[in-house]
């Protein structure tokens, strides 16, 4: 809904940000210094919009997306998107309120627009307090003269009074709340059988030829070959090019230097901590634990403290003040020690393992510091030849020829859009080849390890629907699973008619020889887990203890509600819940019925709009 229409208070803070951000990013997109030509873009009844108006509140609308997206947006683009006619209609929007507030004779006095104007901290001089320089200089950075902006501050605090008034009426919506917490807030529990192949009296068999027809008929996707393209390709990767490039001893040995933990691991262990106020508590907590009073966790438990809160984790030595250190590192085996003073405290600390270090020697390390070294530095002049080979496809060279020319290798494949094998694995080359014009060389595709690569698409087989004889095996394994849940299905129906006639699920588990899982209370938005979908909505369309059936995958379940929690809206815990659902659904009512109100407006005054103008409006933008 348009930004207006959800307006509660003064805009004046919007005003101020608009003003700084202008101030901040004066230059770019139309000129601030008002030359747009006159001229009236669109009229709602006697209000005007003016084409300095509109060109305004584009260019605004414009720096706020180029911000949002990290990039300028030209013109052509973001008419393609439809932001010139978003701007349009909430100006006409504002406009249809304004012609409303004209008609009513609504309006503010000066003293009201005064002190929203000496409000704006944009306008303020070094001694903080309004500045008549900085009020008409922060302006004329937006293109605005003062007695423009005091008359748009006073038009929106007319439509401010009308919206208030036309939203007013808008009771709390309790019935309309309650019936939304109801829905969503109930919780149901479920116990279910799952029905598997074995369940079945007899195996199902492979389909008679006609069956198979029906299945192939039926899913021709499924047995259809996608469009496949045959490609002769450039391409060269890091790690082609890295067995040919020398690097030398020094490098890795200063690789190796400055890895740290990488290949000397130092010795960790995993800890538990307790920490207390006091030296006191912490000894006299250190003797029920000795004495075999208490253990390390229920100590824990007793101060309010969860596993979670006590682990540590993996520490080295440097990760533990110098007291801790000595004590925790000081034990042979795990135990306890302490108290130890800690920063945070006496504490006691719990040694849980003790994982030994271990050192890679460089000699060992070599080999995979020199890939490493080497990949790099052939990703390096793979990109120092990208710009050759662009200079080749410029020139109009052929794959062969770049092959012949350059480092990069020829070769050629099969793609489809679900190739993932080779090149193929990369998104960019596989787009490259799905999009590619056919006998036409490729721009550069940069590959993910540093790669580049080019393609030519040489031939195009198009999607083909292979003959039932070639995929009767697939048709008749689909046909096989597409029986078997059916049967499945139908077995789980007979067993809910059973519970319908007053069958237990544990009598039916123990008749089948199977154990019945239990799960929930769970909402109707949340999973059940080891159940599909249907059966949790289908679970919450039934009756509290009746029986509910669902297809998942290759089998069936069988089940019933064992319990349902209706949701509570006057419990304790409830009331925020109850009252920010009463407040979201007032606020949706009372947009709507402005949105209502100003829709009417606009369609009673009537709206003209001047596309030339327009037009003329937006070509100063680039």
């Amino acid at each position: 809904m348009l930004d207006f229409l959800r307006a509660k208070h003064s805009r004046m803070l919007v005003w101020a940000i608009v003003i700084l951000l202008m101030a901040g990013l004066a230059g770019f997109g139309v000129s601030q210094s008002g030359v747009l030509g006159a001229g009236t873009v669109a009229s709602v009844g006697g209000t005007d919009i003016e084409s300095d108006d509109y060109a305004r509140a584009m260019d605004q609308e414009m720096r706020t997306l180029t911000q949002r997206i990290g990039r300028s947006l030209p013109m052509t683009e973001a008419r393609q998107y439809g932001i010139d006619n978003i701007v349009l209609s909430r100006l006409v929007n504002d406009a249809a309120l304004d012609e409303e507030a004209r008609r009513l004779g609504v309006s503010v006095g000066d003293e009201v627009v005064a002190q929203q104007v000496m409000s704006v901290q944009a306008f303020r001089g070094p001694d903080g307090q309004f500045s008549r320089d900085a009020y008409t200089s922060a302006l004329a950075n937006i293109g605005l003269r003062p007695t423009q902006f005091e008359e748009q501050l006073r038009r929106e605090a007319a439509r401010e009074m009308i919206a208030s008034a036309a939203q007013s009426a808008v009771a709390t919506p309790t019935a309309e709340a309650a019936l939304l917490l109801a829905y969503v807030g109930e919780r149901r529990s479920f116990a279910w059988i799952e029905l598997g192949a074995d369940a079945l009296t007899e195996p199902v068999p492979d389909p008679s030829d006609a069956d198979a027809q029906a299945e192939y008929d039926a899913h021709p996707e499924a047995y259809t070959l996608p469009e496949t393209r045959h490609i002769t390709y450039a391409a060269i990767t890091p790690a082609q090019l890295a067995p040919t490039i020398e690097v030398a001893d020094a490098d890795l040995q200063a690789m190796y230097d400055a890895a740290g933990d990488r290949f000397n691991t130092p010795e960790r262990r995993l800890v538990d901590r307790i920490g207390f106020g006091t030296d006191e508590e912490a000894a006299a907590a250190k003797a029920r634990l000795d004495a075999g009073e208490v253990t390390f966790d229920a100590l824990g438990a007793e101060r309010g403290l969860t596993a979670q809160d006590l682990d540590q984790g993996a520490l080295p030595a440097t990760r533990l003040s110098p007291e801790a250190r000595a004590a925790v590192f000081g034990l042979a085996e795990p135990g306890i020690v302490g108290p130890v003073p800690t920063p945070l405290g006496p504490s006691l600390y719990r040694v849980n393992a003790i994982l030994a270090g271990s050192v890679v020697p460089f000699e060992q390390a070599r080999e995979e510091l020199r890939t490493e070294r080497a990949r790099k530095l052939a990703a390096d002049q793979i990109g120092q030849e990208a710009s050759q080979v662009d200079d080749l496809l410029a020139g109009g060279a052929s794959i062969e020829e770049i092959g012949a020319e350059t480092n990069l290798e020829t070769g050629t494949m099969t793609v489809t859009a679900q190739s993932t094998d080779g090149l193929a694995a990369e998104q960019p080359f596989r787009d490259a080849a799905m999009a590619g014009e056919r006998g036409v060389e490729t721009d550069l595709v940069q590959l993910a390890d540093g790669g580049i690569a080019t393609l030519r698409v040489d031939s195009i087989d198009p999607p083909t629907l292979q003959p039932l004889a070639d995929v009767r095996e697939q048709v008749n394994a689909a046909w096989r699973a597409a029986e078997t849940e059916r049967r499945l299905l139908a077995l789980a129906d007979g067993y809910a008619d059973e519970i319908r006639g007053g069958l237990t699920l544990d009598a039916l588990a123990q008749r089948l020889g199977a154990q019945p899982r239990t799960g929930g209370p769970v909402a109707r938005s949340e999973q059940l887990p080891g159940t599909p979908p249907s059966f949790l909505a289908d679970g919450f369309a039934a009756a509290q203890g009746a029986p509910v059936t669902a297809a998942a995958g290759a089998g069936a379940v069988v089940g019933v509600v064992t319990a349902v929690e209706p949701f509570d809206a006057a419990a304790p815990a409830n009331r925020d819940l109850v009252a920010n659902a009463q407040n979201q659904l007032r606020g949706a009512m009372a947009e709507d019925v402005l949105a209502i109100y100003t829709n009417a407006v606009r369609d009673a005054a009537g709206v003209t709009v001047n596309r030339s103008q327009m037009d003329a409006a937006l070509s100063r933008f680039p």
